[in-house]
């Protein structure tokens, strides 16, 4: 088993892939660590599932090469490469039984009955499937059966594993589920894993690094942690995030040396916000520029924790629609002619047309150029 095994790590540089003239992937390049979890993520026709079928060989590279460990397999055929996929289609054999499924890829190497029957035992308990060895897929669940897929994966003990949308065909709470479970065995394996998804929540969920990617160009690739608060451009601001980070425009301006956010709200009321510490802001003053903010850093007093927070500045608003959340409260106004999300707690009584104090949390506020959607650094 793979327990203790050290992985491979994958390195990708200056990858190309076309379609005759048609240019999917430019210029990919990423480093995956030994036992890291890369998640690709982006919008459907991004080119992540075909940066994913790259590295597994699946599909040929136009240009640029793969590594994994310290070996190119660039044009290696994918049964040389030592990975293993896992497809959201599961592409279990029907007429086998889960134990056969599993040790299918053994048999076919000719492994020995009795170390077949071990590494399948070892997989299923680690997977918590063991009672469902001698079921066929057709009697088991979708979540069971993608575990018998994940199985059939690791008992092959590969350097890397590739994931393509696991779990896109589950409902929303065996997802969720799922998801932890992943989680789980990546933590007790160690192994090397990257995963596609469309789910920016999941991508947060699961990664140590996350690459972003739109048009077959990398966004930006991060920690969850960096990709999150600290976005490279407006694209990763508004794709990552559930709700998405708030984007409103207004002016900079410099009042008595100081350099302020000036928007407006639907009654054409300036509401100013003091920035004194961005960066590169005050080759902005009297232009128009992109604030960014996420909603949990516009609230109500309660979860502002105002006392402990020099950056917060507190601005009356009216609430123009109230969306109850269960331990959240959503609420909606507007600046900028764009509609704002505010997270308030779950117990708030807010009302639509009612005017409330709301604080601005600005040591999270980020700045966009207007032109180029780049941040302002």
């Amino acid at each position: 088993m793979l327990e203790g095994k050290e992985m491979a790590k994958v390195t990708i540089s200056d990858l190309y892939k076309s379609y005759g003239s048609v240019e999917v992937l430019k210029g990919i390049n990423l480093h995956i660590e030994d036992g890291g979890f890369l998640v690709l993520v982006g919008p459907s026709g991004c080119g992540k599932s075909t940066l994913l079928n790259t590295i597994a060989g699946l599909e040929e590279i136009t240009s640029g090469d793969i590594e994994i460990g310290k070996n190119s397999v660039a044009g290696l055929h994918p049964s040389k490469r030592n990975i293993a996929m896992v497809f959201q289609s599961y592409a279990l054999y029907p007429n086998m039984t889960v134990s056969q499924n599993i040790g299918f890829g053994m048999e076919m190497k000719g492994i020995d009955k009795n170390e077949r029957e071990i590494s399948i035992n070892k997989v299923a308990e680690t997977l918590q499937i063991s009672e469902l060895l001698n079921r066929k897929p057709g009697q088991l669940s979708g979540g069971q059966r993608q575990r018998v897929a994940m199985g059939r994966a690791i008992v092959r003990e590969p350097e890397v594993f590739l994931f393509d949308e696991p779990l896109s065909n589950l409902d929303a709470k065996l997802r969720i589920d799922m998801r932890t479970e992943i989680k789980r065995l990546h933590q007790r394996l160690g192994s090397t894993i990257i995963y596609v998804t469309h789910d920016q929540v999941e991508a947060m969920t699961l990664a140590t690094k996350i690459a972003v990617l739109k048009d077959g160009c990398i966004q930006q690739f991060d920690t969850p942690y960096e990709i999150y608060n600290n976005p490279s451009n407006m694209f990763v601001a508004n794709f990552m995030g559930a709700p998405a980070m708030n984007l409103i425009e207004g002016n900079v301006v410099m009042k008595n040396k100081d350099i302020e956010f000036e928007m407006k709200n639907n009654k054409g009321d300036v509401i100013s916000l003091p920035i004194d510490d961005v960066k590169g802001l005050e080759n902005y003053i009297n232009k128009t520029v992109v604030f960014g903010i996420r909603p949990e850093s516009i609230n109500d007093l309660e979860l502002s924790g105002k006392k402990t927070n020099k950056k917060l500045v507190e601005k009356e608003v009216e609430i123009d629609v109230v969306e109850p959340a269960g331990s959240d409260t959503y609420a909606i106004v507007e600046f900028g002619g764009k509609q704002v999300v505010t997270r308030l707690n779950g117990n708030s009584i807010v009302a639509a047309g009612e005017k409330v104090k709301l604080t601005f949390n600005l040591s999270q506020a980020v700045f966009f150029n207007i032109d180029t959607e780049e941040r302002i650094r």
